[in-house]
């Protein structure tokens, strides 16, 4: 009788093991699959499949045209995005020297602009020291007007072109650096689709926080580094409805070294802000804004959090969480300034936090004070049609 129980127990236990070992079988294999899942839903992974030829309107968008060989991407680091012409590439080994991080740029290409395009791209290639830099950070997208597509798009040749000479491409590009930088009461207004090329080169972006700057602005240097370091400790109450204040300043003078640190800042703004050299009457407003900031004490090198406001009157370049932010509105196409008031407005409209960062600052390439609006936030009077356009995106940002 014994051996029969213990026979039927025995049975039993191989039937209760073999089942279990079945359910830890089912859970090994589906722990994986949610682990993709929350891998593949993440805020973080913002890789997007886009064709590599798309309309949109009356435009052509290449995108993939230059791949950076970077891996960086998530929350690994910041994308700089940017827009411009053949012409604003002068501005990249400015750039390229202070940004140390992922740059996202989209380029018109007007009708005689393709093989400039190339020849400027080849003399940064085997001519620069920035040979190496260049390719590793830099990503860009083409835009072209669908009456000026060309019939052949292709790449850079990976040799070098025969013929091409460095000291006579060093010789033009000398002369177009001396012409390229805007001049005081130069237009603000682009000759190519503005909202369009920034939309381009923020799709592109593969990194959760971006920032997006106009042609000729750099930032501090280890922007990226330090900026990751700080949210990582200071937690907002709106993770996804703030964006990161910097403001924005001239060159204090011609050929004058760019400063590192708010200290080196202040020091170059002192003859401003005693008096000693005078201002108009608009710059000086536009100093007195920031003058709150600038006797805001921080130690060199760091990066704080000066204040969060819901108004975004020091907020003329921000960073931000790219799939959070709407897009910019494509209808819209007046000066620079008015359309970055107008995606502040938006902004605003949403809910958004604006968290004001110290110890980091923008430098703009411009040699004055005054553009065709202050340094912090155009302020005028909206149009009808500006206004139902802000309310327009507020309401589809808001579903």
């Amino acid at each position: 009788m014994f051996l029969v129980y213990r026979r039927i127990f025995l049975k039993k236990l191989f039937i209760a093991t073999i089942a279990l070992l079945f359910v830890l079988f089912i859970i090994r294999i589906q722990l994986p699959s949610e682990q993709k899942v929350k891998k593949m839903f993440t805020p973080c992974s913002l890789d997007r499949s886009r064709l590599q030829l798309e309309q949109n309107g009356d435009y052509w968008i290449y995108n993939g045209f230059m791949r950076s060989k970077t891996k960086l991407k998530g929350n690994m680091s910041i994308t700089l995005t940017t827009h411009g012409t053949f012409r604003d590439l002068v501005h990249m080994k400015w750039l390229l020297v202070r940004w140390n991080a992922p740059i996202s740029m989209a380029i018109y290409v007007d009708e005689s602009d393709y093989e400039q395009l190339l020849d400027r791209l080849y003399y940064v290639k085997y001519c620069t020291v920035f040979s190496m830099s260049w390719p590793h950070w830099m990503s860009m997208q083409l835009v072209f007007h669908d009456k000026h597509l060309p019939l052949f798009l292709y790449r850079m040749d990976s040799q070098r072109p025969e013929g091409f000479n460095c000291q006579l491409r060093s010789n033009k590009e000398n002369t177009n650096s001396t012409t390229t930088l805007p001049q005081k009461n130069s237009s603000t207004q682009a000759n190519y689709p503005l909202n369009l090329l920034r939309n381009v080169a923020r799709l592109n972006a593969r990194t959760y926080y971006i920032i997006a700057l106009e042609p000729g602005m750099l930032p501090t240097r280890n922007l990226a580094l330090k900026f990751l370091r700080l949210v990582k400790w200071h937690q907002t109450s709106k993770p996804h409805r703030s964006v990161y204040c910097l403001p924005v300043f001239p060159p204090m003078g011609e050929d004058i070294i760019l400063p590192k640190y708010k200290s080196d800042l202040i020091m170059q703004l002192q003859p401003f802000l005693n008096g000693s050299v005078k201002l108009s009457p608009m710059e000086a407003e536009q100093l007195n804004n920031f003058r709150p900031w600038l006797n805001h004490p921080v130690r060199d090198g760091d990066i704080t959090v000066y204040q969060v406001t819901e108004k975004p009157q020091l907020c003329p370049v921000y960073i931000s969480s790219n799939a959070y932010e709407p897009l910019y509105d494509q209808r819209c196409e007046n000066s620079t300034w008015d359309q970055i008031s107008m995606q502040l407005q938006v902004l605003v409209g949403l809910g958004f936090d604006f968290v004001v960062l110290d110890g980091s600052f923008i430098i703009r390439r411009q040699p004055v004070w005054q553009l065709d609006a202050p340094t912090d936030v155009a302020h005028r009077a909206l149009s009808a049609v500006e206004v139902n356009h802000i309310r327009e995106v507020i309401k589809l940002n808001s579903l």
